[in-house]
């Protein structure tokens, strides 16, 4: 068996994430034109209740899809881009900083009082 690669496997998320979205959408559509029928006829049933929830939900949902393939799609655009492979230099050689001198001869100078 094949490996999947990083963009091999969000080319597939991206993909099942577009049907999904798809699929919602038509199901969005269907539900909308039942809830304007209901209404049309002012019948506002438990089927047309149910149908308006379940609306709802569908477009939470949505819009989770659609975040989610944001991020995707995003991470799409990264893959291949990576930091430069250059050896970092070591920091040049410091004496130690004032601060900690000052404090040291803070230290030694209580030292003597006592």
């Amino acid at each position: 068996m094949d490996e999947m690669t990083a963009e091999d496997a969000l080319r597939l998320a991206d993909e099942l994430t577009g049907q999904a979205l798809k699929e919602t959408e038509a199901r969005c559509s269907v539900l909308a034109q039942f809830i304007d029928d209901c209404d049309r006829a002012r019948a506002r049933t438990l089927a047309w209740s149910q149908a308006v929830r379940e609306l709802r939900a569908l477009h939470d949902y949505r819009a989770g899809l659609l975040r989610r393939r944001d991020l995707i799609r995003q991470a799409l655009d990264c893959v291949g881009e990576s930091p430069a492979r250059e050896r970092l230099t070591p920091p040049p050689d410091r004496p130690v900083p004032r601060i900690r001198q000052q404090v040291q001869i803070q230290v030694q100078a209580r030292r003597q009082r006592s």
